[in-house]
């Protein structure tokens, strides 16, 4: 590739082609150490995180791919968190989003559900992927992916065959049994029966924190559609009908497995099903993300860990789903072994 004053020329299928010198071509200096995989206790994670995000850049400053780095670097997400949709649309859209980070979703049971994600936005697994793929950057040149399809579809198609995992500690199967018509009155009515649309909840019925939900646009979801019609690929073929959408709203997933999925909400601010169970305003406002114990009573991870999530911060809202929190310790006791069995 040869450079000459703003612009710069490179070489496609045996042609010179020039490209316009983006601002965001420069990359960035970076300490190897500050990078590295290790995420031992007392590391800064701001710090890291802002490292990484100058990595990224350089990696598609390398392609040519046009970015700015903000100014000040947003809050890091933290342990089992991210901001997957917002880094897409700014990378692949070039759509910036109001930061809103939520926890992982769910890996399991997948082929279940006919759309999927937080807030029911996607129903092509195959699509999904590829976006994750080139927004976090795999080479694209223009509209041509520079990947190997066939093995993105492999994973897609092994995905689908995960299942939740079976509680591994003891169940009081006594409690369990006494907490089943508790699940039945009080959680089956949102988060049972098949996984349809039905179970797509307004923020204001059911008052979880509103970002996530705002966020993703129907302006968003046409901008995905769009690219994911005119993207080119070696054996993709585009999608015959739209696979992504807006729905403003939020999914109540299926809670088989829901004993690992803690801390809980759809952006990890609860840390576990006995704070669930608590009426909001009196959860935990601050706690430690990323411990590997688990409080078998609680149902839920301890609180330990390098990152510590402020429930005050935007998008952090801990409100909502009070679904629960009006039963009596001994039942909500009893709910909770239950819920182990699911």
């Amino acid at each position: 590739m040869a450079k000459s004053g703003t612009t710069d020329y490179r070489y496609h299928e045996g042609r010179r082609v020039r490209r316009k010198k983006s601002a965001g071509w420069r990359t960035a200096q970076i300490d190897n150490a500050d990078v590295r995989q290790s995420f031992e206790p007392g590391v800064d994670l701001a710090e890291r995180t802002t490292a990484m995000l100058k990595l990224f850049h350089n990696m598609r400053a390398a392609l040519h791919v046009p970015d700015q780095p903000p100014e000040k670097a947003p809050p890091s997400s933290g342990s089992g968190r991210n901001d997957a949709f917002g880094l897409l649309a700014a990378g692949l859209l070039n759509l910036p989003q109001p930061y809103s980070p939520i926890k992982f979703g769910l890996v399991w049971n997948i082929d279940k559900r006919t759309w999927v994600h937080w807030d029911g936005n996607t129903k092509s697994p195959i699509a999904r992927n590829l976006l994750a793929s080139l927004g976090l950057g795999a080479p694209l040149h223009g509209k041509h992916a520079d990947l190997q399809f066939e093995m993105v579809k492999r994973q897609t198609d092994l995905t689908e065959k995960i299942r939740p995992p079976l509680y591994p500690f003891a169940i009081d199967r006594a409690a369990a049994q006494r907490g089943a018509p508790l699940f039945a009155s009080n959680c089956n009515s949102c988060h049972g029966g098949p996984e349809s649309d039905k179970r797509l909840y307004s923020v204001a019925e059911i008052g979880t924190d509103p970002h996530r939900a705002g966020m993703f646009t129907q302006k968003l979801a046409d901008g995905f559609n769009t690219f994911l019609a005119e993207l080119e690929a070696e054996g993709y073929r585009p999608p015959k009908e739209v696979g992504v959408r807006s729905t403003g709203k939020y999914f109540a997933a299926t809670l088989s497995g829901v004993w690992a999925r803690s801390p809980y909400l759809h952006n990890g601010s609860v840390r576990t099903m006995q704070d669930l169970l608590t009426p909001s305003q009196q959860r935990e406002m601050r706690f430690h993300r990323g411990s590997h114990v688990f409080d078998e009573g609680a149902m839920g991870y301890t609180d330990e860990g390098a990152y510590i999530l402020d429930a005050t911060a935007s998008g952090n809202s801990n409100s909502g789903h009070d679904y629960g929190t009006k039963l009596s310790a001994a039942e909500k006791r009893d709910l909770i072994e239950y819920l182990k069995t699911l």
